[in-house]
């Protein structure tokens, strides 16, 4: 992955385990899930623009 990509999705997981951390437990998963599901669809750009 690129390390913008890289380094959002280490920082969306930072942030959820501090949320998780502090008792926030279903903050930090809505923002696991919502880095996930980023990843996911950035990941499915990239090979949608790949000719190969």
């Amino acid at each position: 992955m690129e390390t913008g990509t890289t380094r959002s999705l280490i920082g969306m997981g930072l942030i959820a385990g501090l949320m998780i951390g502090t008792g926030h437990i279903g903050g930090g998963l809505a923002v696991a899930v919502a880095a996930g599901a980023a990843a996911w669809l950035a990941r499915a750009e990239a090979l949608a623009g790949d000719p190969h």
